[in-house]
């Protein structure tokens, strides 16, 4: 009886089902790798797409916030309005006087703005020299056509110059120093009270002369 040995043909068979199943996984995973990578280029391509949304909000966020700070600043600037409109409906109430009269005491204690206002104060015999800023009023009231006005200075120089300035003035007459008092301390620091009266003839005679002009 004649006997095959059939070993080599079964270790052959078993090498080639091997490499078959070598084969097979290979192109497995590469078949899975393929589908990661069309995955991420899919999933890459969606967040380049959101980061582009996100960046067009966050410039449109930023374009609104400016308009938004413009509104505000429009309203800010109705409200300071606002108030200044208050503020004179309350000094047209108060009956105050023509803004002229205020300006004049402003300009008794502010330095001349040029020459021609430096020459006008000389004739004035205004001290153009003097520093405006060692007087300052604390209080003005106005009623029944006088003043009253309370007020700081550094000395008693500077009182005198204010008064000068007073007696000289366009829409104030018989102007008078009630009292001088030095304040405490070491400084030379000293508190007033002038009273007079308000004269607004000579506001109507400028109207009246810059409507012949």
């Amino acid at each position: 009886m004649i006997r095959v040995n059939l070993l080599p043909v079964r270790k052959a068979r078993r090498r080639s089902q091997g490499r078959m199943q070598l084969i097979l996984f290979g192109g497995v995973l590469l078949i899975l790798m393929a589908i990661l990578a069309v995955v991420h280029l899919y999933y890459h391509d969606q967040l380049n797409q959101w980061q582009d949304e996100v960046s067009d909000a966050e410039a449109t966020i930023a374009e609104l916030e400016e308009e938004t700070a413009g509104i505000e600043e429009l309203e800010r600037e109705a409200r300071q309005l606002s108030a200044q409109l208050e503020a004179l409906n309350e000094l047209e109430a108060r009956r105050v006087g023509p803004v002229q009269m205020l300006d004049e005491l402003q300009a008794m204690l502010s330095p001349p703005r040029d020459e021609e206002a430096r020459v006008a104060q000389m004739r004035r015999d205004w001290n153009v020299e003097w520093d405006t800023r060692r007087l300052w009023i604390d209080s003005f009231e106005e009623g029944d056509g006088g003043f009253t006005l309370d007020g700081y200075a550094g000395n008693a120089d500077d009182v005198a110059e204010f008064l000068q300035r007073m007696t000289t003035a366009v829409y104030f007459g018989n102007v008078e120093l009630d009292y001088i008092d030095r304040q405490g301390g070491d400084a030379e620091l000293v508190s007033f009270h002038l009273r007079g009266e308000l004269d607004y003839t000579g506001f109507d005679e400028r109207a009246d002369a810059d409507d012949d002009s």
